[in-house]
C-alpha cells in the first residue's frame, strides 16, 4: 500500500480568501488514511450531496438555490454537518459552496474528484482535442479536496461514499439525491450498496425524479433503477422541492436531531 508521502498536498488560497487543503490521492491508499492526512476524524454528522442542475426549469432551479442557501446552509451550520460533494464549480456542488459562504458557514465542505478531469488553481486549462470535454475547476469555497485515481466521471463513487461512512461513525449521515444523470446513477448504487440513506429530492429534475416517481409506483425506463428500489427500498425517501422551505428544513432536522439528545 502506498505511503502517505507518495501523496500530494496542497495548500491553496483562493481568490476569495478561502484556504483549502488539496491532495492528489495516490494510487491505492486507503480511505481512512486519506482524510487522516487532512486531520479529518469523525464521528461528525455527515451529509453528502450528490446529483447536478442540468435541464432545470428556471422556476425549479431558483427553489434548487433557495434549497441550499437557507434549509441545507442552516442546517450544517446548526449541527456542524461536514457536507461531502463533487468539488467542481458546477451546478449543484457550484450551489453547495455558494451557500457556506453567503450564509458565512463554518462547517467542513469537502470536494471529490476523479484527478485526471480537474484543473489545479493556477494551471493553465490544456488545449482540448475534438469530442472531448475540458477539465473542471474547483469550487472556491470548499474546505478541502481529494483528488482520487481514475480516468472517468464515476471514480471518485466509492470515495464519496466511503469518506462520508467513515467520518460519520455513530453520528446521523444522509445521502440527498439532486437531479443528476448516469454517474449520478452510479452514485445512488454504491450509496445504497454501503447501506447509507437517501433522500432523493423530487421536482429537481432527470435522476431523481425518474427515482421518485419509481418510489411511488410509476414504472422507470431504466430497469437498473427498479433493481435498486427492490433492493433497497427501505433505505430511500422522497422529499419534495415544491414544498415550503421550512417544511423541508424540518425533514432534515429530523434526521439530525438526535445530536441534540
Amino acid at each position: 500500500m502506498p505511503n502517505v508521502s507518495e501523496s500530494q498536498f496542497i495548500k491553496h488560497v483562493f481568490p476569495n480568501g478561502q484556504s483549502s487543503s488539496i491532495m492528489k490521492v495516490a494510487d491505492g491508499m486507503d480511505y481512512a488514511a486519506a482524510l487522516a492526512h487532512l486531520d479529518l476524524k469523525g464521528p461528525v454528522p455527515t451529509l453528502l450531496v450528490i446529483g447536478g442542475a442540468s435541464k432545470m426549469a428556471p422556476e425549479s432551479k431558483q427553489k434548487l438555490l433557495n434549497f441550499f442557501n437557507t434549509a441545507l446552509a442552516d442546517l450544517s451550520n446548526e449541527f456542524s454537518i461536514t457536507v461531502i460533494d463533487g468539488g467542481t464549480d458546477a451546478g449543484v456542488i457550484h450551489m453547495m459552496g455558494q451557500a457556506r459562504q453567503s450564509t458565512d458557514g463554518q462547517f467542513d465542505l469537502i470536494g471529490v474528484a476523479p484527478l485526471s478531469k480537474v484543473c489545479l488553481p493556477g494551471d493553465s486549462p490544456s488545449p482540448v482535442a475534438e469530442g472531448e470535454y475540458p477539465l473542471e475547476t474547483l469550487e472556491p469555497h470548499h474546505t478541502h479536496f481529494f483528488l482520487v485515481p481514475g480516468d472517468d466521471w464515476g471514480s471518485e463513487s466509492h470515495w464519496l461514499a466511503e469518506f462520508s461512512n467513515i467520518l460519520a461513525g455513530c453520528c446521523p449521515s444522509l445521502t440527498l439525491l439532486i437531479n443528476g444523470g448516469q454517474v449520478s446513477l452510479q452514485d445512488l448504487q454504491v450509496n445504497l450498496e454501503k447501506g447509507r440513506q437517501v433522500l432523493v429530492i423530487a421536482g429537481s429534475g432527470r435522476l431523481a425524479d425518474q427515482v421518485a416517481a419509481a418510489i411511488g409506483g410509476t414504472p422507470p425506463e431504466d430497469d437498473r433503477i427498479q433493481q435498486l428500489i427492490n433492493a433497497y427500498g427501505s433505505q430511500l425517501s422522497v422529499a419534495d422541492l415544491s414544498s415550503p422551505l421550512a417544511h423541508l428544513y424540518k425533514r432534515l432536522h429530523g434526521h439530525f436531531q438526535t445530536l441534540e439528545t
